[in-house]
């Protein structure tokens, strides 16, 4: 009797990661499609609801604002890949606007999975202090270096990192194949100017792209800072909280200013986004919790490939 319970939750908890990994499939390799011409839903009414947004654009944004917050939540990055990619090219935002409105629901996304991961108690908070600061530094950084040199540069360089940071997670499936997340630090502690590196480039990257910056933080926690990687999700999702809403006003500031983008539609796309983004970052951080550490390590692996993939070609 008790083999069978093991056995069905198992299928459950594979169910859930590919039900998943669908998901992110579906969102990150959706096809071109023009704004005006709404999304191709074909039974959904084309009727406007509110401002320009039709009730197919709602949905869809609704849609895409609970998967990316299910793989925002779950994996700490992948989320601001995710709808920047979608709200570009699918839905045909420039990219200007998509990247503030990424960082706007983000914001959204890491608050909702950091309330749950505080209370698994994953959040080494002795490295989430050095996170935090240092990452908002590099938001600055990132906002004034942002002006000088070429994106594009960023941007490859991101994608290459990108795919090593899947087979570095990958590796650890069978060099460590049981890791147990921890509640305080090791006694030899850790490198306070490591912590602050990182921090400074996932803030960096983050007001650069419009991204968590979890693609850099987490695998860096693992293999600089040896940190489980349950442990590093919830780091980078702790410091994601304050880079992103720090990047969300100064990006929206100098975008309203230089006329990039009109305020009321960053404010209605991000209405549409945000319940999605709530209801996926709770989601998200639940499976965190409940399943395996391999599960996790494949799905985060997955989504780096993918986000490389994105990036580069």
């Amino acid at each position: 009797m008790e083999q069978k319970i093991v056995v069905k939750t198992d299928w459950i908890k594979f169910a859930a990661v590919m039900f998943v990994f669908i998901l992110i499939l579906t969102g990150l390799f959706s096809g071109h499609q023009d704004r005006r011409n709404g999304i191709s839903l074909s039974d959904l009414d084309n009727t406007v609801i509110f401002g320009d947004i039709t009730y197919q654009e709602a949905l869809n944004l609704l849609l895409l604002g609970f998967v990316s917050g299910a793989v925002g939540g779950m994996l700490g990055m992948g989320g601001g890949v995710l709808k920047v990619v979608n709200l570009h090219f699918f839905l045909g935002f420039n990219i200007l606007f998509a990247r503030i409105v990424s960082l706007i629901s983000y914001s959204v996304i890491s608050l909702s999975a950091f309330l749950r991961y505080r209370k698994y108690n994953f959040i080494l908070w002795d490295v989430a202090k050095m996170l935090i600061p240092s990452s908002i530094l590099g938001v600055l950084l990132g906002v004034f270096i942002g002006n000088v040199i070429n994106k594009d540069y960023v941007e490859i360089l991101l994608g290459i990192y990108a795919l090593f940071a899947g087979i570095i997670v990958l590796n650890q499936i069978w060099v460590r194949p049981v890791e147990k997340e921890i509640t305080e630090l090791p006694e030899n502690g850790i490198s306070e100017t490591t912590v602050s590196g990182i921090g400074i480039g996932m803030g960096f990257i983050c007001s650069m792209i419009g991204i968590s910056g979890g693609i850099l933080s987490t695998p860096l926690q693992q293999t600089l800072l040896k940190l489980p990687l349950k442990n590093s999700i919830a780091n980078s999702t702790t410091a994601a909280v304050f880079c992103s809403i720090t990047a969300s006003i100064i990006l929206l500031f100098l975008g309203l200013k230089n006329g990039d983008f009109l305020f009321e539609d960053v404010l209605l796309v991000s209405i549409c986004l945000i319940p999605g983004n709530i209801l996926g970052g709770q989601f998200g951080s639940f499976l965190t919790k409940k399943l395996p550490i391999n599960y996790v390590r494949i799905v985060f692996a997955i989504v780096a490939f993918i986000i490389g993939y994105k990036i580069l070609v």
